[in-house]
């Protein structure tokens, strides 16, 4: 530890001085001495007193300071570089904070720049695209030329997506046309492909002599593309439990008793096929959504058809169908004809831009595979169609020969006759292979 400073040793030396002083002056009445050593023992006494009181306070002083580690020279030039090296720091910090700040300007100009940039790759590439287009648009529509001839010169059924695509393409052709367009394509087009492809048709004069019609595969392929069902997980097993599920559901339907579902049990008696494997196949439906299973009385597991397969098996009326009511009553004999011989059967949506038959059945060859090629195209002829448009009638009858084994004709019995006439007018070999289904007001074939 440092000594004090001159400055400070003066203070001390007169500070004690004056202890030194007090305290002769004090002691000196205690002592009886002679006046003639007054005088002396007076200094002499000072002088002591000073001395003692010289190192006493010395060794007060440093014994303290030593105890409390405390030097205020050292402590100050301690402060002193304290502040000197927080106005070192503070200095740098507005630096890094001015560096931040210029950093941060110059990123956000980069950035904006590089945005500037991105819109103009956009705009380039955008334009770029577009006029690339315009300028194969005419090869595109001489390619839909080209794949339209060649599937009709080699009597390949045109894809449904196709149709509709090169639809589009024909219409986006004539609208350009009105507008004063040019365009590699002639002005028939569109009438020449909806005269000669008419979704999928076959025309017979359009037919080589040594075509023999639609392949077995592409028959399978057509008449699947219409149903709804994913045949690949629908089995035949599968389908036979849920027409029991339906029937029951309609004979609580009729007795007013909706609010049971069937178990397990009705099932299986009903199916003639054990609780095991009704249990298994109902939990295939149940995973693939086409069932639903809740808890009902007795803690018992009921069964129910899913949205999607009741409207297969409930088919509804459909504004658009032509015959109203009457139509409808006969789709639902000939549902309920299709389904006690345990067929799949399909009320087909109407589409007037697809050529189709009303309804299709497709029998069941095996517990996991259907007869497609033994499918039934359904026509239903109501009164008023038969009377009115007797050439659509004979149109109706032959038009899904090329894909279906048979064709039914679903009338009413006071129909049957005019029927018969129409079709009488028919290709023999090909009258064979369609069957009038005339039907009673009570619902019976006739």
């Amino acid at each position: 530890m440092q000594r004090f400073r001159s400055e400070e040793n003066a203070v001390r030396f007169l500070t004690i001085l004056g202890i030194a002083v007090f305290d002769g002056v004090v002691i000196l009445p205690l002592v009886h001495i002679d006046a003639q050593i007054d005088t002396i023992l007076i200094v002499g006494l000072v002088g002591v007193c000073f001395l003692v009181s010289w190192r006493m306070f010395s060794k007060g002083t440093e014994r303290g300071a030593d105890l409390f580690s405390f030097d205020p020279n050292s402590m100050s030039e301690t402060l002193s570089q304290t502040i000197t090296h927080l106005k070192e720091e503070i200095v740098l910090i507005k630096s890094d904070h001015k560096n931040d700040a210029k950093s941060i300007q110059t990123s956000m100009n980069s950035f904006a720049e590089k945005l500037e940039l991105d819109k103009r790759i956009q705009d380039y590439a955008r334009d770029s695209a577009k006029q690339e287009i315009d300028e194969h648009i005419p090869q595109l529509y001489r390619y839909c030329d080209e794949t339209l001839n060649m599937c009709k010169n080699d009597n390949e059924e045109i894809p449904d997506k196709v149709v509709e695509k090169v639809t589009e393409l024909l219409e986006e052709k004539r609208e350009k046309e009105n507008d004063g367009g040019n365009t590699n394509i002639t002005t028939q087009d569109k009438k020449e492909f909806q005269t000669d492809h008419n979704d999928d048709k076959i025309s017979s004069e359009d037919t080589p002599a040594s075509y023999s019609g639609p392949t077995d595969t592409q028959k399978s392929q057509k008449i699947l593309r219409m149903t709804s069902t994913n045949f690949s997980e629908y089995r035949p097993k599968s389908h036979k439990l849920c027409i029991v599920i339906h029937n029951l559901l309609k004979n609580r339907q009729t007795l007013g008793n909706e609010s049971n579902r069937p178990n397990l049990s009705e099932i299986s008696g009903l199916s003639g096929v054990n609780k095991s494997q009704v249990k298994m196949r109902l939990q295939t439906l149940a995973n693939q959504g086409l069932v639903t299973m809740n808890k009902g009385e007795l803690s018992r597991i009921e069964f129910e058809l899913s949205s999607n397969l009741d409207k297969l098996f409930n088919p509804v009326l459909e504004n658009q169908r032509e015959g109203g009511m009457e139509s409808f009553f006969l789709i639902q004999q000939a549902k309920r004809h299709h389904l006690d011989n345990e067929d799949y059967f399909e009320v087909l949506k109407q589409d007037i831009t697809i050529e189709q038959p009303d309804c299709i059945s497709i029998p069941i060859l095996d517990n996991e595979s259907f007869d497609v090629l033994n499918s039934v195209a359904i026509e239903i002829e109501s009164p008023q169609e038969i009377q009115s448009h007797p050439d659509q009638v004979k149109s109706n009858m032959t038009k899904s020969l090329q894909w279906f084994f048979k064709v039914e004709m679903w009338c009413y019995e006071d129909s049957q006759d005019k029927l018969q006439d129409i079709l009488d007018e028919i290709d023999p070999q090909q009258r064979d292979r369609i069957t009038i289904m005339p039907v009673h007001k009570d619902g019976s074939l006739a």
